[in-house]
């Protein structure tokens, strides 16, 4: 039986973990962040991403980090909750704990060691679709995994009812703009590089999960909101704005460089877990900059 496509729309920040010096999860300070991205406007949270550094976490933290999202957005806005892994039978107990939980969609990466032949793929997400009664949505993210979903996969399991919407992190937006065809708008593509957020929205995505909404949340709320509107120009404008941010926090593959950006701000959200490293302090004044630049800092 085919599930009802719930669609999500708008900024979906990927949050970050706030970690103790221990590397344990601190519950309070993610939750408070968590709830200041939602203050700022964005329309929904994503817990448990790479920028989440889910993959660096225990089981059991991957347990404590759904129920923090899961409480911190208290129904104000959509949660999405990472549940991937490459064990597909993993990926399946996650993603039961995140529908108890309360999530409203589980996101699935892409199970990349070892790489799975396309059958192998295509059971992968059936076998979650199957588990669990909520939107599943792929996580496509060539850059990191290697690979990337087809767009002709992805419509198959889309018209097969196994998925409702992907991230698509994709440096070539064709991918993404053959997936908005080949579907039809029928489920939710959401853009996961903020580089490219208005022109995958000028082409029919739904929106965008990017890192950079947990440092300038509102200023990609923005962009959205303004396209929305039909000001393109305005909205245009404000993409551009960005840009030598982007580029800036695109030198770090961790988390590092984003949370000590977020600290520039005033939020005391600890550092990324190792094997992540110190920034040099050079690199950290060019951030400064930029978010003078963009009036969030005197």
């Amino acid at each position: 039986m085919k599930k009802e496509v719930k669609k999500f729309s708008g900024i979906i920040p990927p949050a970050i973990t706030v970690f103790d010096a221990k590397g344990e999860i601190d519950r309070e300070k993610t939750k408070k962040f968590i709830q200041y991205l939602i203050a700022e406007g964005v329309h929904g949270i994503f817990i448990a991403g790479s920028t989440g550094e889910a993959s660096l976490m225990s089981m059991e933290q991957r347990r404590q980090i759904i129920d923090i999202g899961v409480e911190a957005t208290a129904g104000k806005v959509p949660l999405l909750a990472g549940t991937g892994h490459n064990s597909t039978r993993i990926t399946v107990e996650l993603s039961k704990y995140a529908q108890e939980a309360g999530a409203d969609a589980v996101v699935v990466l892409l199970p990349h060691y070892p790489r799975p032949p396309d059958e192998g793929l295509y059971l992968h997400y059936k076998a979650v679709a199957e588990a669990v009664d909520i939107p599943v949505l792929v996580y496509s993210w060539p850059g990191q995994y290697g690979y990337s979903m087809s767009p002709e996969m992805v419509a198959r399991l889309a018209k097969d009812g196994y998925i409702q919407g992907i991230k698509d992190t994709h440096e070539d937006i064709d991918h993404t703009a053959e997936i908005i065809r080949l579907t039809r708008g029928q489920i939710t593509v959401l853009e996961g590089y903020e580089s490219k957020v208005l022109p995958a929205l000028c082409l029919g995505a739904d929106g965008g999960i990017c890192t950079i909404g947990n440092l300038i949340p509102a200023d990609m709320v923005a962009i959205y909101d303004f396209f929305k509107s039909g000001k393109i120009g305005p909205a245009r404008e404000k993409q551009l704005a960005i840009f030598p941010l982007i580029n800036l926090l695109a030198t770090r593959h961790d988390s590092q460089l984003l949370k000590d950006s977020i600290k520039l701000l005033g939020h005391d959200v600890g550092d990324a877990l190792m094997p992540a490293s110190q920034v040099p302090p050079e690199i950290i004044e060019k951030v400064k900059a930029e978010l003078k630049k963009l009036g969030k800092l005197k």
